[in-house]
């Protein structure tokens, strides 16, 4: 089992709300019936056949509003006006959209919501670093026992979110951590030359074709360690 961690969302705490949503995901997964399974393998089918308008995206006034780049006030969080920039597939892909990194408007847009989002997490408390991985032992453990493998994979990450990560979760003592409380084989992206030199265009996503190419030299580090 590959686990990517993702520093702000794997190490967070309870009250976190927007990591937290994962309760309401796996809760679905556990009441996953019939009539769920027919309505998602119909949408596969229809969906790729449709065109879908975000509420408000296309009216004139959000365009108006996206098109007038305003002075920044002293002491304010950045506007906070999300870009559609990646896609799921049926098997539960992400990609980003097709040319997104050579659009510099989107690209700053969401550079600016992940700018607006990182300070709302000074509102919640401090994640122990102790309780989470204690508690990831005991997953890890369980998966063991069935007779499973788990590798911690951490994906690139670039710029001001890479900074942040540094600045609110030091690897020493979040990463490093639950590697060595866990006993678990690991990739981090830093650690490696083929993997470390990735561009995020917005700072914590790779471009499709990047993603290929970081897949194929990341399994080519898993198949090389027995």
């Amino acid at each position: 089992m590959l686990v990517g961690v993702a520093p702000d969302l794997f190490f967070c705490g309870p009250d976190q709300k927007y990591p937290m949503r994962v309760k309401h995901q796996v809760s679905l997964a556990r009441n996953w019936g019939p009539a769920d399974e027919i309505e998602q393998r119909i949408r596969f089918i229809i969906e790729p056949w449709l065109s879908v308008l975000l509420k408000g995206e296309t009216s004139l006034l959000a365009r108006l509003r996206y098109s007038f780049q305003l002075p920044q006030r002293d002491g304010q969080l950045p506007a906070m006006r999300p870009r559609m920039f990646a896609r799921c597939d049926r098997h539960g892909r992400m990609r980003m959209v097709e040319g997104f990194e050579k659009r510099p408007d989107d690209m700053m847009a969401v550079q600016r919501w992940l700018q607006s989002w990182e300070p709302q997490m000074a509102f919640y408390p401090t994640p122990d670093p102790e309780s989470i991985v204690n508690s990831v032992v005991k997953d890890v453990d369980a998966i063991r026992q069935r007779g499973g493998k788990v590798i911690f994979v951490r994906y690139p990450s670039t710029g001001y979110m890479r900074d942040q990560e540094r600045k609110t979760r030091p690897r020493s003592e979040y990463w490093d951590r639950l590697i060595a409380d866990t006993g678990c084989p690991s990739v981090h992206f830093e650690d490696h030359d083929e993997l470390r030199n990735f561009d995020c265009p917005e700072w914590s996503h790779l471009t499709q074709s990047d993603a290929i190419k970081f897949t194929h030299r990341l399994y080519a580090i898993i198949n090389s360690d027995p």
